[in-house]
């Protein structure tokens, strides 16, 4: 009876976990509880809100980035 992994798990950008590292001083477990929604509270909503900003103006870069190269 070999069961099949199914499970599918989110993975986070370790440069934005650095950087909310940087900002708030907290250990990376709990930034990526926050992000996943696990921990309720004020600072954990901000945090959340800083990885969407900084993921979206990751991905804008990066496109950016490949229209000029191509």
């Amino acid at each position: 009876m070999d069961k099949s992994k199914t499970k599918i798990y989110k993975s986070y950008d370790s440069n934005i976990l650095e950087a909310l590292f940087l900002k708030y001083g907290v250990s990376k477990y709990y930034l990526r509880k926050c992000i996943a929604g696990n921990v309720q509270g004020i600072k954990p909503d901000n945090i959340k809100k800083d990885y969407v900003i900084m993921e979206k103006a990751s991905k804008d870069i990066v496109s950016i980035l490949l229209k000029k190269t191509n």
